[in-house]
């Protein structure tokens, strides 16, 4: 955690143009993975969509699952999915962690900076926890036809606390945006007033 911290701290003193465009080439990259990681997902033939799968808590249904891509011939696309889905976690982390100091940046220094820079490692515990649940995948799909209760559950878990780390990114950057602006903006009518 404390590399983190650091490393936002030394990324904080990258030019502001040089974080924007780190921000948009991330954000280009991202999508095209995510483009690619759809695609594997639609030819494996997963019969639900993947975070209705990844949040089922339940062995039973991924072994029908699993049952169901067996029985079409997909289940080796699905095994190949999520080897493509590592590339999306090293896309979003890049992703998270350059908007995330980028909103930083913008915020002025002392406590709306700590919190912009505590935030960043917030941002990077969700593609921790995807690949992570990407690994209770594997483990999973060792034997697909007797998935363990435990593994399902750890898995699911995994998989909500990545969706809780994406809704966290997601919600604090706009808000994070507005907060720079608004306190950018009372500064400088602080100053006209003085």
């Amino acid at each position: 955690m404390e590399y983190i911290k650091s490393l936002a701290g030394h990324a904080l003193s990258l030019r502001l143009a040089v974080l924007v465009a780190a921000t948009v080439t991330s954000l280009i990259l991202q999508n095209v993975v995510q483009v690619v990681l759809n695609g594997f997902y639609a030819r494996s033939g997963y019969p639900v969509p993947y975070y209705v799968g990844q949040t089922s808590f339940s062995a039973d249904k991924l072994e029908g699952w699993y049952e169901t891509m067996d029985a079409a011939g997909t289940l080796g696309v699905y095994w190949q999915t999520q080897f493509v889905d590592f590339g999306f976690v090293a896309a979003t982390a890049l992703l998270h962690f350059f908007a995330l100091v980028l909103v930083a940046r913008l915020l002025p220094e002392g406590r709306w900076r700590r919190l912009g820079l505590a935030l960043v490692v917030v941002g990077l515990s969700a593609p921790a926890f995807d690949a992570l649940e990407n690994l209770m995948s594997f483990i999973a799909l060792a034997n697909p036809s007797e998935v363990s209760p435990v593994v399902a559950v750890v898995y699911s878990t995994f998989a909500v606390l990545k969706f809780a780390g994406f809704f966290a990114v997601y919600l604090w950057v706009p808000v994070g945006l507005i907060a720079a602006a608004v306190l950018k903006f009372g500064a400088r009518q602080q100053v006209a007033i003085a």
